[in-house]
């Protein structure tokens, strides 16, 4: 793809696909993820690609199974999001207290687990299926 092309509408799910893995991977990490990014980085890098509330209307390039995976980690963070104890700008010892970083991580370790069953997308070309065979994370 050239520097002045736009990128597909499904190279544009591949790379969001790529990464909400990611951020998965902060959330399965429990309170070290939230220690290591930041309590807020550690729910804005999920809600870059998730409403705050409600059903999410896109599932970027995953299977139905995928969705349902990431979908039972979004209704976590959404409850976590809105819980009364952790503020607005909390600090990490806030977040970790509220025990949700904990709760998430398993179910976000099981959602990625299972996307990683067919890997990442290219960044660069369109694909079907991922065809990346580097080993991630």
């Amino acid at each position: 793809m050239a520097n002045d092309e736009q990128p597909s509408e499904r190279l544009v799910a591949q790379r969001v696909r790529n990464r909400i893995m990611e951020s998965l991977l902060g959330l399965s990490e429990g309170d070290r993820g939230v220690e290591e990014s930041g309590p807020v980085e550690w729910f804005e890098s999920f809600f870059d690609w998730f409403p705050y509330e409600g059903e999410p209307d896109w599932y970027p390039a995953m299977t139905d199974s995928e969705a349902e995976a990431v979908r039972q980690v979004c209704k976590l963070m959404q409850q976590a999001i809105a819980d009364e104890r952790i503020p607005k700008n909390p600090t990490a010892d806030q977040v970790i207290r509220s025990d949700w970083p904990e709760n998430i991580a398993p179910v976000a370790r099981g959602a990625l687990a299972h996307l990683m069953e067919r890997g990442r997308f290219s960044e660069e070309i369109e694909e079907s299926e991922p065809s990346n065979p580097i080993a991630w994370p």
